[in-house]
């Protein structure tokens, strides 16, 4: 039984370290800066606080937001942040709190975040309101960090 329980945990171990470091990734050009430029103050539409998965001290708020010029973000809250803030962890608009991927139509990619803090990612318009949840995910693990509620 210890083990069993030696190879859980080294196995744990493995996957969150390969989802990256504590670092904020400034120094790693491989991570786009999606952050746009919003226009004057910002009307929220939606969006709710993070709760962490998979041992994370991911925090923060998800929301969806429009600009005075009637362009529609995601937004990441100035609290945001994440155990492992590297190129691999990902912002998903998702149909519930647990991201399908082999589900297509139950979610939408919106980009990699590098770094904690505040982020404005750009969509295309006005998201479906069939998306009542923000993941953020670790894809080089396939697991959870955090998924948050938009009401």
């Amino acid at each position: 039984m210890k083990t069993y329980a030696l190879i859980t945990g080294l196995l744990l171990s493995f996957i969150l370290i390969s989802c990256g470091s504590e670092s904020s990734g400034d120094n790693d050009p491989s991570i786009p800066d999606n952050t746009q430029e919003v226009t004057g103050t910002v009307q929220l539409i939606k969006g709710g606080p993070l709760t962490a998965q998979s041992s994370t001290n991911t925090r923060g708020m998800v929301e969806i937001v429009k600009d005075q010029q009637n362009k529609y973000f995601v937004r990441l809250s100035d609290t945001f942040t994440t155990k492992f803030s590297t190129g691999t962890v990902t912002v998903y608009l998702s149909t519930g709190q647990t991201l399908n991927l082999n589900s297509q139509g139950s979610f939408q990619l919106i980009s990699i975040v590098g770094k904690a803090g505040e982020h404005f990612f750009a969509l295309p318009g006005k998201p479906d309101d069939k998306f009542t949840h923000g993941i953020i995910w670790c894809g080089a693990a396939g697991i959870p960090f955090g998924f948050a509620p938009l009401n």
